[in-house]
């Protein structure tokens, strides 16, 4: 059946209410992945990235819980470092550490060894640990739904997908 006339997007047609497909789970308005192996934390950034994504780092603390389910019993990585400067703690989609959620275990982060630089949440107590950047963990991806909105004709033909 054609449909008749011009239609436009539904007002629903935004990223907020689009889709996580599989195997992507939605929660909070964004998309979420775990990777299927243990990773640096470079090469998860990087595996994230690949995938059109970025590394997740919660912004509260039921993203957190959210983050740590997804690990069922692994550590994950958190997108915070303190690489560029030592015990200032830069996260993933902050300003020069400004409003960023932390969820530290009691006496972290506290550096051991000198090369603790990367950020961890332990999914048993959901709270997080300062790890070395070298060691392999396994890492969640973040990426905005995506939306399938479409456009028709004066004929009701589909003309193009404009939201994908």
């Amino acid at each position: 059946m054609l449909l008749s006339g011009s239609l436009s997007p539904p007002a629903s047609c935004n990223r907020h209410h689009g889709l996580c497909t599989a195997p992507w789970k939605k929660w909070g308005g964004s998309c979420y992945l775990i990777t299927l192996k243990p990773l640096t934390y470079d090469d998860a950034r990087e595996a994230c990235r690949g995938l059109g994504a970025k590394m997740a780092a919660p912004r509260s603390d039921q993203e957190n819980d959210f983050l740590a389910s997804l690990a069922q019993g692994s550590k994950i990585w958190v997108a915070c470092t303190d690489l560029r400067q030592e015990g200032e703690w830069e996260c993933e989609g902050s300003q020069d550490g400004q409003g960023i959620y932390i969820n530290w275990m009691d006496g972290q982060p506290d550096n051991a060894g000198g090369n603790e630089h990367c950020a961890t949440i332990w999914s048993p107590d959901k709270k997080w640990n300062d790890y070395r950047c070298n060691g392999e963990q396994l890492a969640v991806c973040k990426q905005q739904p995506r939306t399938h909105c479409f456009t028709t004709n004066n004929d009701g033909r589909l003309e193009a997908d404009s939201c994908l």
